[in-house]
């Protein structure tokens, strides 16, 4: 797509060509004009002067007084020439040599002008006039050579073709910097989304004209919008997971009185419906007390993030004993949802911490690429399929506690920021291995 710049530059540019290009014609054709003008007025003076010099014979002749007649009539091919008609008489001039000049008579009073082809080819313009000397009508030609006067007309015109030329360059070089000053904000603006999108900052601070300061103003509106949503999406699952809690604790408090001893195949289905349920609930409620002022597109501070998950991991199986190691390689960094971070690791360390027998690593690396390892020493997966994992609902043991969505979900993340998710067998401590390889730090729509 063309830029906006692009645009404007080829749009004055060609209003700037076609401009030019229309003065240069019109001062040209008015100089030409003025320049031919003044030469047929000279030449009808000169034409007057000719009808002045004019006698006749004896005879009823006509003859011209030399006295009348300007010297450069006189020398031969010298580009002024006349001619003068009678019924019975033509009389040219001395600088037409042998040659002559085809025109046709015109009455007393009537006057034109005329393009000729003169001695030699040379171009000429010729004033033709008709009189009338004691009743005998005359017509006077008086004609001059036009080379002169067209190549001083192809020198102006070269010149100001440079100067027109120079001037565009200039206007072109000006409006270069008006646009490129008039699209700063424009620019600003793209580097204040490349801060949003690294998590620099979490509105669009750029200042500009008023056609793009709407712009700017709805887009912080639907940013600012798009995260009070979000939150307000998940306090409010978390007070459904809460309130679910308080209902599962009444089943289950109801599921032990007297009157279910009868039926302990009833018992039993309420106690597993509820455990299922209780596991589920547990997590959101988990998503709920993670949640802080999280805004999607924001550097994490992953050393703080990861220390505290490291220390809630601990916590959790502190009766197990087991170590949790962690390292985070120097630029590594991840820019996009907190919540979403904290849910992956969070699933991705309680799933190693339930089968591992007493290590599980966290290995962060990458810059922007970042990339998650998760190992553990358990006994890892021992079927021919590792991609059954990640499918919801899928338990490769139903004697451990669990729903079967944690890696369901942790592929569902990595999907949604354009990642990949690999598992295998960890090299280093023996069981599962877990990278969660992430191409862009920012979600796809």
């Amino acid at each position: 797509m063309t830029s906006l710049r692009g645009r404007l530059t080829w749009g004055l540019m060609l209003s700037l060509v076609l401009l030019l290009g229309l003065q240069w014609l019109v001062v040209t054709y008015a100089i030409q004009r003025l320049t031919e003008d003044q030469l047929a007025t000279r030449l009808q003076l000169e034409s007057e002067s000719l009808l002045a010099g004019i006698r006749f014979d004896a005879q009823g002749g006509i003859e011209l007084d030399e006295r009348h007649v300007s010297a450069i009539f006189q020398r031969p091919f010298s580009g002024h020439y006349y001619a003068i008609v009678t019924p019975r008489q033509r009389l040219l001039s001395r600088s037409l040599w042998d040659a002559d000049l085809a025109f046709q008579a015109v009455g007393p009073g009537e006057q034109r002008m005329l393009r000729l082809a003169g001695p030699e080819r040379q171009p000429l313009l010729a004033a033709v006039h008709g009189y009338a000397k004691r009743n005998l009508p005359l017509t006077i030609l008086v004609a001059a050579d036009l080379t002169a006067m067209q190549a001083g007309l192809m020198r102006f015109q070269m010149m100001y073709a440079a100067v027109s030329a120079v001037g565009l360059v200039l206007l072109l070089l000006l409006q270069r910097m008006i646009v490129l000053n008039a699209l700063s904000p424009l620019q600003k603006l793209r580097q204040n989304l490349i801060r949003l999108g690294r998590g620099e900052t979490d509105h669009i601070e750029a200042h500009g004209p008023s056609e793009i300061m709407p712009l700017i103003d709805e887009l912080n509106r639907l940013l600012g919008g798009m995260v009070r949503r979000t939150r307000r999406s998940r306090e409010a699952l978390g007070n459904l997971a809460h309130a679910l809690k308080t209902r599962l604790t009444l089943l289950n408090q109801a599921a032990e009185s007297p009157e279910i001893d009868t039926a302990p195949e009833v018992r039993n289905q309420i106690h597993a419906s509820t455990q299922a349920i209780g596991q589920i609930v547990e997590r959101e409620l988990k998503r709920a007390r993670l949640l802080g002022n999280s805004s999607p597109g924001r550097r994490i501070d992953l050393e703080l993030e990861i220390a505290q998950l490291m220390k809630t991991m601990r916590l959790l199986y502190a009766e197990k004993a087991v170590e949790f190691e962690w390292s985070i390689a120097p630029g590594a960094s991840f820019i996009g949802d907190r919540e979403d971070l904290l849910e992956l690791l969070g699933n991705l360390l309680d799933n190693a911490g339930k089968w591992c027998v007493r290590r599980v690593a966290l290995t962060v690396s990458g810059n922007e690429a970042v990339r998650f390892t998760v190992e553990d020493d358990g006994p890892g997966y021992q079927g021919d399929h590792m991609e059954v994992l990640v499918q919801r609902g899928f338990r490769a043991d139903e004697s451990k506690p669990g729903s079967g969505l944690g890696l369901a979900i942790v592929q569902d993340i990595v999907e949604s920021y354009g990642g990949t998710l690999e598992l295998g067998k960890s090299a280093t401590l023996g069981g599962l291995r877990v990278e969660a390889r992430f191409t862009s730090n920012l979600p796809q729509a």
